[in-house]
């Protein structure tokens, strides 16, 4: 005959308790027993071998108890993309931590009906919108729907809803102005995608900080990328052909950027000396470049975890939320740049560089 499934009644009955006691040393509602009880009832949950059923309680208190994590499957592989990876291991931490699971929900279809069916159906109590496109249906979806939600990384600033993401703009605002100020005047700029948010605010940081300078760029100064290796290389080799040739170029992002270098190293331009260059991230790979990459770092993974903290506390409060979390991105220099000189590149000895350090920006 199979053993019987013990019941919290029965770990009420061995620790001699209400099933109310029981109820909240599970719960850790302190001051509610003394700590003789909350032994009483751990050791019966442990001679029973008692385990709550999640199901049950999830009927009770009409939570799932699951955070829904919506991307756009058209996009590609998703944990092959650092960032999303990233994401998801900043989201997951703080949903474990606080006894939540997650769940992927990849869309098929861009259509705000799909997202609908897809996301309200029961399976989640809350959804995290990561980094959605521009005219993406998610933010259509979002402006009807009751079910808490944030937006992850690379969102309109006008959003009437809460989002948690880095300054796009005002990071690569303030890294245009530093190579201003090391005397840069003809600084490209290798853009990311339209479709994304993320792309279209550092782009303008990049105009913004030309034209406080007094700096007019014209078309061939920006070539853009979608955020590949490949599209970063195709677009430097466009750009090293411009006259007068640059002497700075900021990439969108260091996957465009580690493209670039790839470029300029086939073609004999020497980094710094002759070309200084920024990207945008920090990924891994940026500080084991040749040169080590000056970047823009984000943290990508402190976005996911406030994203999730921020929907845990709509749901439980029952109360929406449109705060905005905006964190400032840090510039990590490198040794990819170095102050501009109208003197041809010493390529017999080593020109002194911009020591390796961090400031926010």
């Amino acid at each position: 005959m199979s053993r019987q499934t013990p019941t919290i009644k029965d770990v009420a009955l061995r620790a001699g308790v209400s099933v109310t006691t029981v109820t909240n040393v599970l719960h850790g509602r302190g001051g509610r027993f003394s700590e003789e009880t909350r032994e009483r009832v751990l050791q019966a949950v442990e001679e029973l071998g008692y385990r709550p059923n999640q199901i049950a309680r999830s009927l009770v208190r009409r939570r799932s108890n699951t955070l829904g994590v919506v991307v756009e499957h058209f996009r590609g592989a998703l944990l092959g993309n650092p960032y999303y990876s990233t994401l998801l291991d900043g989201i997951l931490a703080e949903a474990v931590q606080a006894g939540y699971q997650i769940k992927i929900i990849a869309l098929e279809r861009p259509d705000p009906q799909y997202v609908r069916l897809s996301t309200e159906d029961g399976s989640i109590d809350g959804a995290i919108l990561a980094a959605p496109l521009h005219q993406s249906p998610l933010l259509q979806w979002m402006e009807h729907c009751n079910l808490p939600h944030v937006v992850a990384g690379s969102s309109p600033r006008d959003l009437r809803a809460a989002c948690v993401d880095v300054d796009d703009e005002g990071s690569v605002y303030s890294a245009v102005k530093w190579l201003i100020e090391l005397g840069h005047r003809r600084i490209a700029f290798i853009a990311g995608p339209v479709n994304y948010w993320s792309a279209r605010q550092r782009e303008q940081g990049y105009l913004r900080a030309l034209a406080e300078a007094g700096i007019t760029p014209t078309p061939h100064w920006i070539r853009r990328g979608n955020y590949s290796t490949l599209s970063g290389r195709q677009a430097m080799e466009m750009l090293l052909q411009v006259r007068p040739p640059f002497s700075a170029v900021v990439c969108c992002n260091d996957w465009m950027a580690l493209g670039a270098l790839e470029a300029m190293r086939r073609e004999g331009v020497l980094v710094p000396e002759d070309i200084s260059i920024v990207g945008f991230d920090n990924v891994e790979a940026a500080s084991v470049a040749s040169p080590p990459l000056t970047t823009i770092h984000q943290p990508v993974r402190e976005i996911g975890m406030t994203s999730a903290r921020l929907l845990i506390q709509q749901i439980e409060s029952g109360k929406p939320s449109d705060e905005h979390v905006i964190f400032p991105g840090e510039l990590i220099q490198r040794d990819s740049v170095i102050p501009y000189s109208p003197e041809p590149p010493d390529r017999a000895k080593h020109l002194q560089r911009v020591r390796p350090r961090r400031r926010r920006i």
